[in-house]
């Protein structure tokens, strides 16, 4: 199953990359890639922070919290708002922030 589920998050965040590539492109189907690779990467994000261990709940908090940021992102996008980098930007940041971090075994 995990296996499945890394699968589906690399695919989702494929996505990601190519549907924010094609919005700096002003490719007006760009929220549509940026839609269905959210989709994968918000579901392994609270499926990795409901089975963390307890002295893990921290990171995963901080990551769900980095993907409903670029949740705000994808819906400015839909709005035609350009502020929506704003939100890639602070997802980014913490995901940073948390592959510093040591998770414990």
């Amino acid at each position: 199953m995990y296996k499945a589920l890394s699968a589906a998050y690399y695919i989702g965040m494929i996505l990601i990359l190519g549907g924010i590539l094609l919005q700096l492109n002003d490719i007006p189907y760009a929220f549509i890639f940026l839609a269905i690779g959210l989709i994968p990467f918000l579901g392994v994000r609270l499926f990795n922070f409901i089975n963390a261990k307890p002295e893990n709940k921290r990171l995963n908090a901080i990551m769900v919290v980095s993907a409903l940021f670029f949740t705000a992102a994808v819906i400015a996008i839909y709005y035609n708002r350009s502020y929506w980098i704003i939100g890639v930007l602070l997802t980014a940041t913490l995901d940073l922030y948390v592959s510093f971090r040591k998770y414990k075994r």
